[in-house]
C-alpha cells in the first residue's frame, strides 16, 4: 500500500518520479546506443540492397550478347520484307530476289448450310433432328494414374465400341485401337470389349483421362437421415440434361417407377411423398450422344489426334471450343450469315507429305454428314522464294536464316530485290553502357555521401520522452541530424569501394586481338573532379567509334571469361567484388544468410544490449519498490507521530 504524501504534505509520486528520472539516466544511454546501431544497421542494408540491384542490373545488360551484341537489319523495302538479327549473325547481308509465294494454312468448309436458324448457342439436338444419327447410352468420364512401366489398366465399365472411347495420356489424345499386329506405337492404346486398356510401357507416371460410352451412366447418392421435424430429400441430379430410360436401385433391387418422376431435359428426378429413398440409391440413365475426330499432321511428321464424345444437349459453342483447345492445331468458326463452319489449321504450310495428303482428315457422321466437311480441302502452302540466288521453301512467312530472323510481308518478283542488313545497333549498345555508368555513379555518390557525412554528436536519439516533449516536426528535424554520419569514414564501406574502383582500371587480357583492354581505350575515365570521389565520364564520340569497329572486343572487355582476375572482364569481376562486399555487410549488418541476430556482429551487440536493458529495467523496478516503501514508511510515521500529538493535545485541554 502506498501513502502519497496524505501525512507531510509532500508530493511523494513526483519525488518518486524525479528520483528515477536520475535513476533512468544510465538506461537512456543504453537505449540510445540501441538505436544508434539500429540506423547504422539499416544504412548498411540500404547500402546492401543498391548494390544487389546494381549487380543483377549488370547481369542483366552488360552481361548478356544479345544486348552488348545487338544487332539491327536495315531493310530495303520494309514494306515486303522485315527482319530482326540475333547477336551472334555478324555483319552480314542476305538478297531475296524473288518471293514467288507466302505460307498459307489449310482450310475446309462446311458444303451448304448446316441450317437457317442455328446459332451457335443452339444444342446439337436442335442441328442434328434425325434420332438415326444419334448413338443411345451413357457418357462415362474416368481420370486413372499409370505407374512407370505399367502397361495395364482397366475402365469400371465395358464400352459399347472403340470409337466411343477417348484416351488421353498428360493431356495428349492416344489412337484408340481394337487390335494391332506387332508392337503398339507410343500414341496407341488397345482398347478390347470389356474394358481393359493396354499401353506401351511408360518411362514416368502418367495421368489416364478417359471418356467413353457404355450401355448405361450412373450417379450414386448417400442416404442421410432427415433432421427431427424436417422432410426427408426427395430431389436428385444427376447433373447432366437429356437423359432417358432412368432405372433407379438400391442393394435390395429396383424401385418401381411409379414412386419418382423424372425430368429428363434438365435431369432432376423427385419422388413422391411417402416415397422418398430411406437408403443409398443409384441412378443410371442414358443419353443420346456421338463421336467426333480430327487428324492433323505436326511438324515431325507424326499424325495428331483429336477425339470427342459430344451430347445432344451440347452446344454448338462447346463442339467448336474443344477443337480449338485440342493438341489438333485447328481453328473452327461458325458463320451464321452463311451457316456454315469453317476449320482452319493454325500453322501455316504443308505438312503431310503423302500425294494428296490432307492437313485435316475429319471423323464421325456429325463431322462428314452433319457439319457437311466432306469436301475438297483448300491446300496449305509453303512459302516460296530466292534468297542469294537459292530457290528455297519455309512452312511459315517468319523464319531464321543464319541467325536472320526474316517476315515475308508480300509476293514480288524479280526486278524487286530486297537487301537485308545486318549490323551493330550501335545507338542501343552505348544506351546500355551510359546506363551501366550512370547506375555505378548513382551507387558511388551515396555510398561517398555516408562515408563524408557529418556527424552530429549533439544531436543523440530521442527517448520517448523527449520525443513526448516535442511537436511531430520538431521530432522529424531532431531525428534527421541525429541519424546522420554514423558511417562517416567506415573502414568496411571504404575498403570495399576501393576494391571495386580498383577492378574498373585493371587491364584485361582478354586473349583475342584486341586493343580494347582498358576502360580508357573505349572512352570511359575517372573524372578528374576530385570531389566526385571516383566518378566515371563517358566520351561518347570515342565510345561510339569503339563499339563500330570491334563489338566483340567491346563486349569481352565486360565479360571475358577467364581463369584468373586480369583475364576476366570487368562486369564480371564487379560482380565478383560486389558479391564479396555484400557479404561483409551481412555479417556485419544482417542480411540473407544472416538473417538471425546472433548471425551478424551487430545483431549480437543488439542482443547484448536487450540483456542489459531488461537487467536495468528489473533493477529500477526494485529501487522504485524500494524507495516507495521508505516514502510509505516515513508518511506512516508521521502519521503516528501526528496522531500522538493529538492524543496528547485533546489530553491536556480536557484537564485544563
Amino acid at each position: 500500500m502506498r501513502l502519497s504524501g496524505m501525512a507531510t504534505g509532500m508530493d511523494i509520486d513526483q519525488i518518486v518520479k524525479d528520483l528515477m528520472r536520475a535513476e533512468r539516466m544510465p538506461l537512456n544511454k543504453i537505449v540510445k546506443k540501441q538505436s544508434t546501431l539500429e540506423w547504422k544497421m539499416e544504412d548498411y542494408r540500404e547500402i546492401n540492397l543498391k548494390l544487389r540491384t546494381f549487380s543483377d542490373s549488370i547481369f542483366d545488360t552488360m552481361m548478356r550478347s544479345s544486348v552488348m551484341k545487338k544487332r539491327t537489319v536495315q531493310s530495303s523495302n520494309s514494306d515486303l520484307i522485315t527482319a530482326t538479327a540475333s547477336s551472334n549473325i555478324g555483319n552480314t547481308s542476305f538478297s531475296i530476289s524473288k518471293v514467288e509465294r507466302l505460307a498459307t494454312s489449310a482450310t475446309n468448309r462446311s458444303q451448304g448450310s448446316i441450317g437457317t436458324d442455328i446459332t451457335t448457342t443452339s444444342t446439337l439436338s436442335d442441328i442434328v433432328k434425325d434420332d438415326t444419327k444419334w448413338e443411345s447410352g451413357g457418357i462415362r468420364n474416368e481420370r486413372i494414374s499409370l505407374d512407370a512401366g505399367e502397361t495395364e489398366l482397366s475402365l469400371k465399365a465395358k464400352p459399347k465400341n472403340s470409337n466411343d472411347v477417348v484416351v488421353k495420356v498428360n493431356g495428349k489424345t492416344m489412337e484408340v485401337v481394337s487390335s494391332v499386329d506387332g508392337e503398339l506405337k507410343d500414341n496407341q492404346v488397345l482398347v478390347d470389349a470389356d474394358g481393359n486398356m493396354t499401353f506401351k510401357a511408360l518411362s514416368n507416371k502418367a495421368t489416364v483421362d478417359v471418356t467413353y460410352a457404355s450401355d448405361k451412366a450412373e450417379k450414386s447418392f448417400s442416404y442421410t437421415a432427415p433432421a427431427e421435424g424436417a422432410k426427408p430429400k426427395a430431389t436428385f441430379n444427376v447433373g447432366v440434361k437429356n437423359i432417358n430410360d432412368v432405372v433407379i436401385r438400391t442393394k435390395d433391387g429396383t424401385v418401381e417407377s411409379t414412386e419418382y418422376k423424372v425430368d429428363e431435359k434438365t435431369g432432376q428426378i423427385t419422388f413422391n411423398d411417402g416415397s422418398e429413398p430411406k437408403e443409398d440409391i443409384t441412378i443410371e440413365y442414358k443419353q443420346k450422344y456421338t463421336s467426333a475426330g480430327v487428324d492433323t499432321v505436326n511438324a515431325s511428321g507424326e499424325t495428331v489426334h483429336a477425339r470427342f464424345l459430344f451430347t445432344d444437349s451440347q452446344s454448338l459453342d462447346s463442339v467448336m471450343k474443344s477443337f480449338n483447345d485440342s493438341n489438333a492445331g485447328v481453328n473452327m468458326f461458325f458463320d451464321d450469315h452463311t451457316g456454315q463452319i469453317s476449320v482452319t489449321r493454325k500453322e501455316t504450310g504443308v505438312y503431310n507429305t503423302e500425294p494428296n495428303g490432307k492437313e485435316m482428315t475429319f471423323f464421325g457422321s456429325f463431322m462428314t454428314e452433319t457439319l457437311k466437311l466432306d469436301g475438297d480441302e483448300t491446300a496449305g502452302s509453303n512459302a516460296k522464294f530466292t534468297v542469294n540466288g537459292l530457290e528455297t521453301e519455309r512452312r511459315t512467312n517468319t523464319f531464321t536464316i543464319s541467325g536472320m530472323t526474316v517476315t515475308l510481308k508480300d509476293t514480288f518478283t524479280e526486278g524487286k530485290a530486297v537487301t537485308l542488313n545486318a549490323s551493330t545497333d550501335v545507338d542501343s549498345v552505348v544506351d546500355t553502357v551510359k546506363e551501366f555508368v550512370k547506375q555505378y555513379n548513382e551507387l558511388l555518390e551515396h555510398v561517398n555521401g555516408k562515408l563524408t557525412e557529418t556527424r552530429n554528436r549533439d544531436f543523440d536519439p530521442l527517448t520517448e520522452e523527449e520525443r513526448d516533449g516535442l511537436s511531430d516536426k520538431e521530432a522529424e528535424r531532431w531525428e534527421e541530424k541525429a541519424r546522420a554520419g554514423h558511417l562517416r569514414n567506415d573502414p568496411l564501406l571504404r575498403g570495399s569501394f576501393d576494391q571495386m574502383r580498383q577492378v574498373l582500371y585493371q587491364p584485361v587480357n582478354t586473349g583475342t586481338d584486341t586493343e580494347f583492354t582498358h576502360l580508357s581505350a573505349i572512352g570511359i575515365t575517372t573524372s578528374s573532379d576530385y570531389m566526385s570521389r571516383g566518378k566515371l565520364e563517358i566520351n561518347e564520340d570515342k565510345l561510339r567509334a569503339a563499339i563500330e569497329k570491334d563489338p566483340d572486343g567491346v563486349f569481352d572487355l565486360f565479360n571475358a571469361d577467364g581463369e584468373t582476375s586480369g583475364e576476366q572482364g570487368i562486369a564480371r569481376r564487379l560482380r565478383n567484388s560486389i558479391s564479396t562486399t555484400v557479404d561483409s555487410i551481412s555479417k556485419t549488418a544482417g542480411g540473407a544468410g544472416y538473417a538471425q541476430n546472433h548471425q551478424f556482429a551487430i545483431g549480437r551487440e543488439l542482443n547484448d544490449i536487450d540483456k542489459r536493458i531488461k537487467t536495468f529495467e528489473m533493477r529500477l523496478e526494485q529501487k522504485e519498490k524500494r524507495y516507495w516503501a521508505q516514502f510509505t514508511a516515513m508518511e506512516a510515521a508521521v502519521q503516528r507521530a501526528n496522531n500522538q500529538g493529538d492524543m496528547l493535545m485533546s489530553q491536556l485541554m480536557g484537564n485544563g
